[in-house]
């Protein structure tokens, strides 16, 4: 039998940090004990005249659903406002030992019931989204995520919503711009932390933030360099007044250091978190040329999949079309690999010698010859992402510089064999393009 009214609401939705491992090894009167204590620490935090109307609902062991309904004439301010202090006051008790650690998703949406047996049971995609964002708390390293909709109407919390990302999500049919708070005593923020310097790196963070998504309304385009500047200038921030990392802003580093060029749809899809139930035929590949490479030289399979300690020497660098990447006849500063777009090398007549193709090194032959410069001018064709790294860096590196000379050495030959202008050939049997 169907009935009842569609209703929009707050979802809360909880899961307690690795609760497989507290609960490894326990009896099954434990366990009872454990979940019991566990579920009635959150209905003692939450089961309050303050957040009323709500319904608590343990599931599946250590979850626990929490449904904030309106109050009679009440917004989407007055409940959104109530769940966030709910959910504050959930992290403080975390962050004072009162909780076990627990991860929080909250989410505006519409539910409806109905009756199911002998009881009313409810419905709604809320449920799957809210559950989506408790469980990217842990990727982001923070207490409570929520999205769009409840940050937008919520009052009193302006000054420490934070800006987490633009994500996709194969479960979840629209993108979402994810929010958090970050408030003395939780989130990593000892309780002695300034208010003035946690509102600058809050500021800093989110205006960084806005040039990640993008704002059509306002006239902004994802712009990744500009991105990754003012997050390290935030995290540098945030491990002065913390003596921590922010998690966040590493989770976003790293993302524009795999996919330094947003794709073309990034403006509408942000960060695409895939949840895949098997690898791919790509990835199965990938694993079997490991073990190619490590039956083939073991010194460099170790270097290259184990010990990967040397990628973050190599740093990311944008060029516009048109810009020098290398002048020929200077001192060899760095070895670059092109991430994407196209690169030309040209001679000192400007006549073209080489066009380089994403994922292609460059700039290493000047490091394996006799004059030690640079025997040609690379330019950006298009406009180019690049990952350099400095001479200084790679002379600390003895396995990478034994595997950047063996593509030097086969570059020089690939070269002295083809067919063009002497000139070139003999500057390239000396030094080769760069």
């Amino acid at each position: 039998m169907k009935n009842g009214l569609e209703r929009e609401v707050v979802i809360l939705m909880t899961d307690m940090v690795q609760y497989s491992r507290k609960s490894l090894g326990m009896a099954p009167e434990e366990i009872r004990d454990f979940l019991i204590d566990y579920h009635g620490q959150i209905h003692e935090l939450l089961y309050r005249q303050e957040n009323f109307p709500l319904e608590i609902e343990p599931s599946a062991g250590d979850g626990c659903l929490v449904i904030f309904d309106k109050r009679p004439g009440e917004d989407r301010s007055g409940i959104c406002t109530r769940v966030l202090q709910a959910g504050l006051c959930m992290a403080e008790a975390i962050s004072q030992g009162r909780l076990m650690p627990t991860r929080m998703g909250i989410f505006l949406g519409r539910i409806i019931e109905a009756q199911l047996g002998s009881r009313m049971a409810k419905f709604g995609a809320s449920f799957a989204v809210a559950n989506r964002l408790e469980e990217l708390c842990g990727h982001f390293g923070t207490h409570l995520l929520m999205d769009r909709e409840v940050a937008r109407y919520q009052q009193g919390f302006d000054r420490h919503l934070v800006n987490m990302a633009k994500i996709s999500l194969t479960s979840v049919e629209h993108p979402m711009n994810i929010f958090s708070l970050y408030k003395q005593g939780i989130h990593n923020c000892p309780e002695v932390v300034e208010e003035a310097r946690l509102q600058e790196f809050i500021r800093m963070k989110n205006q960084a933030m806005e040039f990640f998504g993008g704002n059509q309304l306002q006239g902004l385009v994802p712009d990744f360099p500009r991105v990754r500047e003012g997050l390290l200038q935030a995290q540098k921030l945030f491990r002065a007044i913390t003596g921590k990392k922010d998690l966040g802003i590493e989770r976003i580093l790293e993302y524009i250091r795999e996919t330094p060029f947003p794709a073309e749809d990034f403006s509408i899809t942000g960060m695409k978190l895939l949840e895949k139930k098997r690898d791919s035929l790509g990835e199965r590949l990938f694993h079997l040329s490991k073990q190619l490479l490590r039956a083939m030289n073991p010194e460099f399979y170790h270097a290259l999949v184990v010990d990967t300690d040397w990628e973050r020497f190599f740093k990311l660098e944008w060029r516009k079309k048109g810009e020098i990447i290398i002048q020929i006849d200077s001192a060899p500063d760095g070895i670059y690999y092109l991430d994407s777009g196209t690169a030309q090398t040209v001679n000192g007549k400007g006549e073209l010698l080489s066009i380089i193709e994403a994922g292609t090194i460059f700039g290493e032959m000047a490091y394996f010859g006799g004059e030690q410069r640079r025997t040609a001018t690379v330019l950006a064709k298009t406009d180019v992402v690049l990952r350099k790294i400095s001479t200084g860096d790679f002379h600390k590196l003895p396995v990478i510089i034994k595997i950047v000379e063996r593509i030097a050495m086969a570059r020089r030959r690939e070269i002295a064999n083809k067919p063009g202008r002497p000139e070139d050939r003999a500057a390239a049997s000396k030094v080769v393009t760069d």
